[in-house]
């Protein structure tokens, strides 16, 4: 039985493909309905009896759109369902990619049972998006998925067709334009390691959009001046419209005569079988030439372009650091695209590799490099005395490679022999002892497979547990970066009653990754009372942005019902994120005063966007907008004000495109504009930094010299030494432009201030002396009274611990708004 995985699916948008590591090569299986086709079209068909997929479905299309779905890939992760009219029944966007994964299995004719695949995503896929293919999966019967994101994919697909003296040391871009996902990838190789760097994308530009451009902007606007219609288009788009089934139907026409324009200088599209408002038939040929076609997808070409000088600004390169530029996905077919991309940017296109199925080719071949949890369940379900466990790397450039293993069992009298399937090696025979070390030599550009055999004392075959050695000399990858930062939300206490993010993973971190942190908590949560509550927010999204700009990836919440006993405000919470190379994000709290872990993995699998809920948010947002450019006139801040107002234009399209919306759009509109909300909130923080830059580096320089005149005064040689390591670092900081770190630096000094302060006398009689001004604001005047008398005898009996644990109390017994204002006028967090 094999132990690696070897299969690898290409889960697009528009089309989709299967291709399975064999000896060294990748297959891919050719549609077993569509003789010639290596793909399948990700549509599918209800019928009351049957479900179609592929072609056929699309088929159908135009005679029975209520049943026929397409383009969900795009909805991947969202709550959004298609109700299927023949069966009465809504379908998610994950139930529609099992059925097209069950669809796959079928083009596999080498009796293989598929229980574990390697299944492809957008680089730009979210946690959640990420979490729904592999949901999509599991429903379709696999037991084992693993993600790899596309670029890498089709990264490998070329690294492993060229030879290793053709790969030079170097960066190179992989664009990758499909039927529904954007990606650009930056990849670097050297010393023969193959490394992504960083990437863009965008998780609503492809070909189908380009498909709606011909119908909206050419085929509608041509019908309405023929024919008398209202508002066509929304009758079209909306699943009550009464011309629905033609918007589809004219979609699959674009999508055909898109296709012909590639070779052709002018297409037609037949507009026929319906009735216009009058009672006209329409009956219409359109014809679309490739100058219209280019000239209507210009702006979104453009807009890859503007990515990738995104990617090489922040990389510091320039067009002539960068090899090739890989063009991946069907629709680089276009020759628009390559050529527009081509002059624009002075970076050769590369089109070496067959676009629509590189990708699966490269999930195969990473497949290779990945074992099977089925596998490893059998090995460990197996009996047999002896028991070999191997260690080596799955990857080699190397021309050898260590294996080495240890062995459990009598190995007395026994011998073990290593070969190479292709007979180039042989180890002959050796003593088996406890532990085995062998270099292994490596065929150049392929993979190896050895074989590890233990015989007894008469050349008999001895049985082990042990798997087929499988070392791929070709190109490897170092990991998958991370898309986005994870944060997690903590509070901002230059302004109470706010949050900010900290950052706890970079984007482009290479996973798996793990890293554990340590806060102290804010409040006090008492055994028993549910109302004391602590949550700890995880987020995807840019560290610089507010946490309303980024996507929520799960919470954990601790409360007083949860707590084996009291906890008191400041004691330490750990808490430890893991993230695996598939996007499983694991979160665990302890809590150290309590001796207690609180674990959860998030795997949420649907966000919901609700079309009311995001006019209301694009409203708050515009209105965001305007204070901003307002306040920035007002200072004469011309230089943020212009910035904003470009930002203005996009919002002001925004707000108009989601007015459009109606509640039952059948467009993926709704996400593009949730995305596109998400981004201006992100340009709106940036525009406006220079101002928060000078707020934090100005509170920065107060809070350092007050610190510093406290340590002169009161504080001790560890307090000292912490001080003067962030001096130090200061120059790094401050550098980096960023508010968050100069504020994160600000939080430090004011965390050692704190530490002094908590243990000075006159500091704590001052806070008793404002708590016992403020009894009568108390929530529990009974509790106030046996403090406040406990108190005074601690300062008589000047008992300075005790009065800390007494200010502590009596501070918890403050209302929510009184603790921030206390927490403003002492100047720190308490």
């Amino acid at each position: 039985m094999e132990n690696t995985i070897n299969f690898g699916i290409d889960l697009g948008t528009t089309n989709s493909a299967i291709a399975k590591f064999v000896k060294g090569d990748v297959v891919v299986f050719n549609n077993p309905l569509d003789y010639g086709r290596s793909t399948l079209p990700s549509v599918v068909y209800y019928k009351k009896d049957r479900i179609v997929i592929g072609n056929k479905a699309k088929e159908y299309l135009e005679r029975d759109p209520k049943n026929v779905v397409g383009l969900f890939k795009r909805k991947m992760g969202t709550s959004e369902s298609f109700q299927i009219k023949s069966i009465n029944e809504s379908k998610t966007p994950v139930e529609l990619s099992a059925q097209v994964l069950k669809e796959l299995k079928t083009f596999v004719n080498t009796g293989d049972s598929l229980d574990s695949v390697v299944i492809t995503i957008p680089a730009s896929f979210d946690s959640i998006q990420s979490n729904a293919t592999k949901e999509a999966g599991k429903q379709a019967g696999f037991k084992q998925v693993v993600l790899l994101q596309e670029p890498i994919a089709a990264s490998l697909a070329y690294a492993n067709m060229k030879k290793s003296k053709e790969m030079q040391d170097g960066n190179w871009l992989v664009y990758d334009l499909g039927g529904g996902t954007f990606d650009v990838a930056l990849v670097r190789i050297k010393d023969g390691e193959m490394k992504v760097v960083d990437h863009e994308g965008d998780n609503f530009l492809g070909g189908s959009d380009f498909d709606r451009l011909i119908v909206e902007k050419l085929i509608i606007p041509k019908i309405s001046d023929e024919y008398s219609f209202e508002d066509l288009e929304n009758q079209m788009k909306s699943a009550s419209g009464k011309y629905n089934a033609k918007y589809y139907s004219l979609l699959n026409q674009a999508e055909e005569a898109k296709i012909r324009l590639s070779a052709v200088s002018s297409a037609e599209i037949i507009v026929e079988r319906m009735e216009d408002e009058e009672g006209n038939e329409v009956d219409m040929e359109i014809t679309i030439t490739k100058s219209e076609f280019n000239n209507l997808i210009k702006d979104s070409i453009d807009g890859t372009i503007e990515m990738i000088k995104t990617i090489l600004t922040r990389n510091s390169l320039k067009s002539n650091d960068i090899q090739f530029n890989l063009m991946v996905g069907g629709s680089t077919f276009i020759p628009f695209v390559r050529q527009h991309v081509e002059e624009v940017l002075q970076i050769p296109s590369n089109c070496e590799i067959d676009p629509t199925t590189a990708v699966a080719v490269g999930a195969a071949y990473y497949a290779a490099t990945k074992q099977k949890e089925t596998s490893k369940e059998n090995s460990e379900k197996k009996q047999s005395s002896l028991s070999i466990k191997a260690s080596y790397n799955k990857a080699s450039k190397e021309s050898e490679e260590l294996f080495a293993a240890r062995v459990q069992g009598d190995t007395n009298g026994l011998f073990y022999k290593i070969t190479r399937q292709d007979g180039g090696f042989d180890s002959g025979l050796k003593p088996l002892s406890g532990r085995i070390n062998e270099d292994l030599p490596l065929v150049e550009n392929t993979y190896n497979f050895f074989t590890l055999t233990v015989y007894d004392s008469e050349n008999n075959v001895v049985e082990t547990d042990i798997e087929p050695i499988g070392i791929n000399s070709g190109f490897g990858i170092s990991g998958q970066p991370l898309p986005e930062d994870i944060c997690l939300e903590v509070d901002d206490y230059d302004n109470p009653g706010h949050t900010r993010l900290a950052l706890i993973f970079e984007r482009n971190t290479v996973l798996p990754t793990k890293r554990t942190l340590t806060f102290p908590i804010n409040k006090p949560i008492l055994k028993g009372n549910e109302s004391d509550r602590l949550w700890i927010n995880v987020y995807e999204g840019p560290q610089a942005s507010l946490p309303e700009a980024n996507k929520l990836i799960g919470t954990i919440e601790i409360s007083g019902k949860h707590v084996s006993r009291d906890i008191a405000k400041g004691s330490d919470l750990e808490i430890t994120i893991k993230i695996s190379e598939s996007r499983d994000v694991s979160v665990s709290g302890y809590l150290n005063m309590s001796d207690q872990e609180f674990k959860s993995i998030f795997n949420p699998k649907e966000r919901d966007t609700n079309i009311s809920l995001l006019k209301g948010q694009v409203l708050d947002l515009s209105s965001k907008l305007d204070e901003e450019i307002e306040l920035a006139t007002e200072k004469e801040d011309y230089e943020t004000a212009s910035l904003l107002s470009k930002v203005k234009k996009e919002m002001e399209s925004v707000a108009e495109e989601a007015e459009k919306l109606s509640d039952d759009d059948v467009t993926d509109k709704r996400y593009q504009l949730e995305d596109k909300k998400r981004k201006i909130a992100q340009e709106i923080d940036s525009a406006t930094k220079n101002k928060r830059l000078q707020k934090a580096s100005e509170n920065y320089f107060e809070i350092k010299a007050e610190c510093e005149a406290l340590i002169d005064a009161s504080g001790n040689d560890h307090e000292r030494k912490t001080f003067n390591d962030i001096i130090k670092q200061e120059a790094s900081f401050m550098a980096t432009k960023s508010p968050l770190k100069i504020q994160e630096k600000s939080d430090e000094l004011q965390a050692i201030m704190g530490q002094i302060r908590w243990r000075t006398p006159e500091f704590l009689k001052g806070i008793f002396a404002y708590l016992m001004e403020n009894q009568a604001k108390m929530n529990d005047q009974s509790s106030a009274k046996s403090l406040i008398d406990a108190g005074k005898f601690a300062v008589e009996s000047q008992n300075w611990d005790r009065l800390r644990e007494i200010n502590f109390g009596l501070f918890d017994l403050m209302p929510r708004g009184s603790k921030d204002e206390i927490s403003t006028k002492i100047g720190f967090g308490l």
